[in-house]
């Protein structure tokens, strides 16, 4: 359970560093996403060697399941948030100017 609950943590705590950006803060935006892109794929990695672990009888299955379901949590929030940049610009190219 206590990987369960740093996982949201983890979540609220990108999404509050997101909500903290300026208008004006581009670059910073930018690093944002770069870093929790890199996040994801480095959490995607420890699942696969959490896989391969697991394969070798090194470790319970119950950890292979919270790597993975660790993975796709990350996975989904970006997709999510790619999502609401997808929706956000669209809505600003619908503005007339």
């Amino acid at each position: 359970m206590s990987e369960i609950k740093s996982i949201n943590e983890l979540l609220n705590q990108n999404l509050e560093n997101i909500k903290d950006l300026k208008g004006t803060q581009k670059e910073s935006f930018e690093k944002a996403l770069r870093e929790a892109i890199r996040e994801a794929s480095q959490v995607e990695q420890e699942a696969q060697k959490a896989i391969e672990a697991f394969s070798k009888g090194e470790i319970s299955i119950h950890e292979v399941v919270l790597a993975m379901e660790k993975a796709d949590m990350n996975l989904q929030t970006l997709i999510q948030v790619r999502n609401k940049v997808l929706t956000a610009y669209e809505e600003i190219s619908r503005m007339q100017v």
